[in-house]
């Protein structure tokens, strides 16, 4: 499952994120399964001998609220969280079975050291997320939170400074409203915790004892949760107009034509009839000329 988490991570990492709008508040609630890494256990029985474990924890969920305010490709937002998985198992390092066996004359199995409960966290985180792609289609993120967190374990509680990790994708399904999906690795420094409890040894005629719990360990885990997402500033803005259409050419001249008399006119007139040639001079009669 870890895998597969981190393999959803990276794909999207190296796609295209997120979606408050931009210059506006946006607020929202998230939730989902978290998968709690495994917590390293020391300890003593009342003999001393230095006890070395690892505690499983089941599937346990995940849920956070976020306000926050988007720059336009820079979003900065703070976070409530609330984490919890209850334990699986206590499982105890082979080597100290074989030893407090040996002391004790005792016949113990992991089963006899189950862990019945559970850890919990609530976190205050501050995250910084840049955003990639349109508004107005799904869009990916990628960020990184730093906060403080109080961590319930083993019957004790313990603060510490926690960082996390975080890959999204958001759609809008309306102008305010965006759903999504998110990763999130988180971890904390480390925390000190100790508790108690009373075991019962296997055998006829042996007596129990008390086992003391001792961790100075970091809670991680990784989450994948769903998110709803409401953005107080305004519609997704409109998609820029299309460009207008370059204006028609110019209509072309029309043909002309040179007339004899020195006019243009077009083709497809004709030229203008030159004019009639002048009248002959009059004849002058023979008995005029002597005079």
């Amino acid at each position: 499952m870890r895998t597969l988490l981190l393999a959803t991570a990276a794909s999207l990492a190296f796609a295209t994120p997120a979606l408050a709008r931009d210059g506006s508040i946006y607020a929202g609630v998230e939730g989902g399964a978290l998968f709690v890494g495994d917590m390293d256990v020391d300890g003593a029985v009342d003999f001393d001998d230095p006890l070395v474990a690892d505690i499983d924890f089941k599937t346990g969920y995940d849920i956070d609220a976020i306000l926050g305010y988007d720059f336009g490709m820079f979003r900065l937002e703070g976070e409530l969280g609330y984490k919890r998985a209850k334990a699986d198992n206590l499982e105890l390092a082979p080597g100290f079975l074989t030893a407090i066996n040996t002391a004790a004359g005792t016949a113990f199995t992991d089963e006899d050291f189950d862990l019945d409960g559970k850890v919990s966290v609530l976190s205050g985180m501050l995250n910084g997320m840049v955003d990639f792609g349109a508004s107005d289609s799904i869009n990916f993120s990628l960020g990184a939170g730093v906060g403080r967190a109080r961590v319930k374990a083993l019957g004790e509680s313990d603060s510490a400074w926690a960082y996390q990790l975080i890959a999204g994708a958001r759609m809008p399904v309306s102008d305010n409203v965006d759903v999504g999906l998110k990763y999130r690795y988180f971890r904390t420094g480390k925390l000190n915790f100790a508790d108690e409890f009373d075991f019962v040894p296997v055998g006829a005629g042996l007596s129990g004892g008390t086992a003391f719990l001792d961790t100075s360990d970091r809670f991680s885990s990784h989450s994948l949760l769903a998110s709803l997402i409401f953005n107080f500033g305004g519609a997704v803005a409109a998609p820029e107009p299309a460009p207008l259409p370059p204006p028609p050419p110019p209509p072309a001249a029309p043909a002309t034509q040179t007339c004899p008399d020195g006019s243009v006119i077009a083709v497809t007139d004709s030229c203008p009839l030159p004019p009639p040639p002048p009248p002959p001079p009059a004849p002058v009669e023979r008995g005029e000329r002597g005079r």
